[in-house]
């Protein structure tokens, strides 16, 4: 099968998925609020809003309404700089980290679930893959911006 017709079937197949199927559902992760407490949970618990919106590749006006849903939620709380009064750190709060844990491990079950479906040898190719795709992705952003 040629490159472009495999290209059509699987543009086919992701958009023939449920949108509460696992893989769409795991993409929430990848995206938005999710995103962002996952990032803070993963490192140490605050960061700076600037480094939040290079990580997620969107402007600082996006990562800053989301912080303010999040911090309406009582997930996240923002704390000025010592040093620079503008500058505002973000900090997960217990009731943030409860959540982004607790929703991580309901992640793990459901994909140690798809995995087990998928049985060990194809669960082993679907990570190579997926891994794979995630280092091309990452050169192709770097090299064209976009995909």
């Amino acid at each position: 099968m040629e490159m472009e017709a495999m290209a059509e079937e699987l543009l086919r197949v992701m958009e023939s998925m449920p949108s509460k199927a696992l893989q769409h559902k795991l993409g929430d992760y990848s995206r938005g609020e999710f995103f962002l407490l996952n990032y803070l949970h993963k490192n140490g618990g605050a960061a700076w809003p600037s480094t939040m919106s290079e990580a997620m590749q969107t402007s600082t006006a996006r990562i800053a309404a989301a912080l303010n849903n999040l911090e309406r939620k009582s997930y996240v709380k923002r704390e000025s700089d010592m040093e620079d009064g503008r500058r505002k750190l973000v900090r997960l709060t217990s009731e943030g980290v409860t959540f982004i844990e607790e929703h991580r491990m309901k992640a793990l079950q459901n994909i140690a679930k798809l995995l087990e479906e998928l049985g060990e040898y194809d669960a082993s190719e679907y990570l190579r893959i997926t891994q794979r795709i995630e280092h091309i992705s990452r050169n192709f952003v770097l090299e064209h911006g976009t995909i």
